[in-house]
């Protein structure tokens, strides 16, 4: 039950908080991609909008002024006047109507007859005409005379002496601007308004100002107008395919990460399984032991002596054999139960502190008798400082002869076997490498547990013994093998403070 609730928490942490949180990442970035390449095009819109503004009403303030020129010269014929009005007006699709007033702005001609003159000097574009005699475009006005909301182009008509005698005035005709802008760009709402904010021309009578819509807006320069340009609507139809893609995609990749999370976890659970079984192997070793060693010694030491006493009594050679066999049998058996014993709960041990290099020294001549026995040169390096270690030294000197046994038993005439000792980060540091025959992988993986043994005549107990011990002093012992080109075992102690 636990086991199922921490495999459903751990999928939920690995894999569907992950996968929600990615998935509202992606959905905001190709959002606001959208978003920023609709902005790019409308401004691009915006700009074509404008330009179409600019060039219009140049167009137009250039076509008025020649007009102008020519109403000039039918000198202050009404008729002649209002012949050229109607002529334009028929001729020139961009204008609703011409208009003529006089230099008191009564405005009586028209392209449309006037019954009743019209008195429109109040207005700011007319005095602007009349003050800087100067082409004029009107903000959004009521036209006096339709009463229609109109924008109006002013131009003055001028003497030879450059006094103003008339004032020319055209309507423009909004629907004409409104379908050329769609023409370029049916996609997209606009508004154009004058400065003081008011809207007179636009390309839909509901158009919605949502959120979602971002607008553009850039002043037109031959004009005091600003054209406005909303954007289109994110388009979900492309948005969500590929993001449902990279949804499965993140999903995917999030339930390997979890596979892989579980199982490293079983793996770490497996080998935590089987050091707590090789505790309990050593603590059952260690409790068979305690309780049995007395029992064991005590009557070897008895059959001990007897042998002993029997070989004094029967001098025979055959016999003698047969006694040497026990007496090394007896040996053996009280070897096994010594190692049996560290294999348990370490025990009551003197500690004091040592210098290593002094505890290699003194086990260094054992190991050279043995070497000698063998045909090996033995190789010892040490540091010129002291390498103070807190322990027992009888541990100690075990742990280094189990190793160097193992050792000499791996190798043959003419081989070498290296003792280096330093320290190093806080640690005393102690290298033995021979040159035999090494170790396969499966017998590498092996090498410490109890009762595991290669050789026809091992206890499997010398190295978990020696791991046993350095454990004891909180040290580390790792082993590094080639097959065919030798071992090198690598222990780690602690220095102690002094």
């Amino acid at each position: 039950m636990h086991s199922t609730i921490r495999n459903i928490l751990l999928y939920i942490l690995v894999v569907i908080i992950p996968t929600i949180s990615l998935s509202t990442l992606l959905l905001t970035y190709h959002t606001y991609t959208m978003k920023q390449e609709n902005k790019e095009q409308t401004k691009a819109v915006a700009d074509l909008y404008r330009d179409y503004l600019n060039r219009y009403i140049g167009e137009a303030s250039s076509g008025l002024e020649m007009l102008a020129l020519v109403v000039n010269t039918t000198h202050k014929n009404k008729e002649a006047i209002e012949k050229v009005l109607k002529s334009t007006n028929e001729k020139d699709a961009r204008f609703s109507g011409f208009y003529y007033a006089n230099a008191d702005g009564i405005l009586f001609l028209g392209s449309h007859p006037i019954i009743n003159p019209v008195n429109i000097a109040d207005r700011p574009y007319i005095q602007e005409v009349l003050n800087k005699k100067k082409t004029t475009v009107s903000p959004a006005v009521i036209d006096r005379i339709n009463h229609n909301k109109a924008i109006a182009i002013a131009t003055p008509v001028l003497s030879p002496f450059t006094e103003v005698t008339g004032i020319l005035i055209s309507s423009l005709r909004f629907n004409y601007i409104s379908d050329t802008l769609n023409r370029l760009e049916p996609k997209y709402d606009f508004e154009v308004s004058d400065n003081t904010g008011t809207v007179f021309l636009h390309n839909n009578e509901h158009i919605k100002h949502t959120t979602d819509n971002e607008k553009i807006t850039l002043p037109v320069d031959k004009a005091q107008w600003q054209i406005t340009v909303y954007s289109l609507p994110i388009n979900k139809s492309s948005l969500y395919p590929s993001f449902f893609i990279e949804l499965l995609v993140s999903l995917f990749l999030t339930n390997i990460i979890f596979l892989l999370i579980k199982y490293t976890l079983l793996k770490q659970q497996a080998k935590l399984e089987r050091r707590q079984n090789e505790v309990q192997k050593l603590e059952l070793v260690g409790a068979l032991a305690a309780s049995t060693a007395h029992e064991i010694r005590n009557p070897l030491t008895g059959i001990k002596g007897l042998v002993t006493l029997l070989s004094e009594k029967y001098n025979a050679p055959e016999d003698q054999f047969y006694f040497t066999v026990i007496q090394k049998e007896i040996d053996r058996i009280n070897e096994i139960v010594s190692e049996f014993l560290i294999l348990g709960k370490p025990t009551a041990v003197k500690q004091q502190i040592y210098d290593l290099k002094d505890i290699i020294k003194e086990v260094s001549l054992i190991i050279q008798s043995e070497a000698n026995l063998h045909g090996i040169e033995l190789i010892t390096v040490m540091e010129d400082k002291d390498i103070p270690i807190d322990c027992s030294k009888d541990h100690i000197k075990q742990v280094i002869l189990n190793i160097t046994k193992n050792a000499f038993e791996a190798m043959k005439q003419g081989h070498t076997l290296t003792i280096e000792v330093g320290s190093r980060n806080e640690k005393a540091q102690i290298r033995i490498t021979d040159t035999g025959a090494g170790m396969p992988d499966q017998i590498k993986k092996k090498i410490f547990d109890p009762f595991f043994t290669s050789k026809k005549t091992g206890t499997g107990l010398g190295l978990v013994v020696c791991k046993r011990i350095v454990d004891m002093y909180n040290g580390e012992v790792s082993i590094i093998s080639t097959e065919g080109k030798g071992t090198t075992v690598h222990i780690l102690l602690p220095l102690a403070n002094i």
